[in-house]
């Protein structure tokens, strides 16, 4: 089963990440990096896999729920809980109490691929990594991290240190997305059940509480569908990103590559500006409602969207020929990405559509359902360049390109 999911996609990203393996600095993968779920043998193939290009680099994880999610009676005594790092119990279990990682709860991943040390937070998977001019900025999606919580304190402590003279791009990223085209989640209201065969994705989803292992979480355990930890994301964490004028985010969990406008979920006309005070307050096991959900995902959050350019230059691998460039010049916001696309079968999760299909993205610049990964290159100060290759064709065209500009952030920045 797992090689008929995960199997020849997976091998060739892999095989096409050790032939760039010289002129790569440093690799990272938002979560749900082996799908062994409990088998110890599927890790063993897995890093016998990236072995040939993760010798030569380092490579970087956050969990997913694949690795860390299960439910919530096996986190009491965890082995993460009141160790070395200080963590408490409370601190290191998943929110969602979801069986996804077949019991594993986040031990092998972090003892497997570890992050920097020594470990900068009690959260594991949450931490800060300096790659030149570059600090890529880390968070455990399946952990708390609503404001206050000790992840929330964290980050906010984290993004608020970076030295922007020293290292000007700052790039986030966390496994579950605070922006994704889906509809596992949207609003139920107007819907039929009855008649739309498509209902069941609607509204929050959560393990039931009276299943073993969950009995009596009711109160705490959190939504886990697609636009429910997205409104719950942008109401949290996305002010930090904002604050510190994160250039970029990046996620996982949904097997698509998408890339967004910049986007700011406080902005006046973003849908939920006025909902996100009203979800900050709610309570652990509290849901965002259909008000809110209905209003997920509107064009008024793009703070930014980028032009488009026409280039031939050095870098390109064209053949002389001319590409295309989009280009966010100084947006003022996070740009946001989903690359879930280094080899698991495709989530097709935003053609549910409970409007039968007539809906569009409002806040989306290109969705692929293809394989492969994206490069990023800082050139200098003021220019990121980033290009999404396919690996499943073995040909490695480039699919998307594009550029995000900034000027003077070091003297800007909060925190700089």
């Amino acid at each position: 089963a797992t090689w008929n999911e995960y199997g020849s996609p997976a091998f060739n990203t892999s095989r096409a990440l050790a032939a760039d393996a010289d002129v790569i600095d440093a690799a990272f993968l938002f979560g749900d990096v082996s799908y062994a779920t409990g088998y110890q043998s599927v890790w063993d193939d897995y890093l016998e896999m990236i072995a040939p290009w993760a010798a030569r680099l380092p490579f970087l994880v956050n969990p997913g729920n694949h690795e860390y999610d299960y439910v919530r009676s096996a986190w009491a005594g965890h082995a993460g809980g009141g160790g070395a790092t200080g963590g408490t119990a409370q601190t290191y279990a998943d929110v969602y109490g979801g069986v996804d990682s077949g019991g594993e709860c986040g031990v092998p991943v972090e003892r497997l691929l570890p992050g920097p040390t020594p470990a900068p937070s009690s959260v594991p998977g949450a931490y800060v990594a300096i790659l030149g001019p570059i600090a890529l900025v880390s968070m455990n999606t399946e952990v708390d991290f609503r404001t206050n919580s000790p992840q929330w304190t964290w980050l906010d402590e984290a993004l608020g240190s970076i030295d922007r003279s020293i290292t000007p791009w700052v790039l986030f990223a966390g496994h579950r997305p605070g922006l994704v085209d889906s509809d596992w989640g949207k609003s139920c209201a107007g819907v039929d059940a009855d008649v739309d065969d498509r209902a069941w994705t609607c509204g929050p989803k959560k393990p039931n509480s009276s299943e073993e292992g969950n009995e009596g979480s009711e109160e705490d355990l959190r939504d886990a569908s697609d636009v429910g930890v997205a409104l719950e994301f942008q109401s949290h964490v996305w002010p930090l990103l904002t604050r510190y004028r994160v250039n970029a985010v990046f996620s996982g969990h949904n097997h698509v590559y998408q890339r967004h406008c910049a986007f700011d979920p406080e902005r006046v006309g973003s849908g939920i500006d006025s909902h996100l005070r009203r979800i900050r307050e709610l309570g652990p096991g509290d849901d965002a409602d259909d008000a809110a959900r209905s209003e997920y995902g509107k064009s008024g959050g793009c703070v930014a969207r980028p032009s488009r350019i026409m280039t031939t230059d050095d870098h390109d691998d064209n053949d002389g020929e001319e590409s295309e460039w989009w280009v966010y010049d100084e947006p003022n916001a996070p740009v946001s990405l989903v690359v879930g696309s280094a080899g698991a079968g495709f989530t097709r999760n935003s053609v549910f559509s409970l409007t039968k299909g007539t809906e569009t993205c409002e806040f989306c610049e290109a969705v692929m359902y293809e394989f492969g990964y994206l490069r990023v290159a800082a050139v200098n100060g003021t220019h990121l360049r980033c290009e999404f290759v396919e690996t499943q064709r073995g040909n490695g065209a480039v699919l998307d390109r594009f550029y995000i500009t900034q000027r003077g952030v070091a003297e800007g920045a909060e925190g700089a």
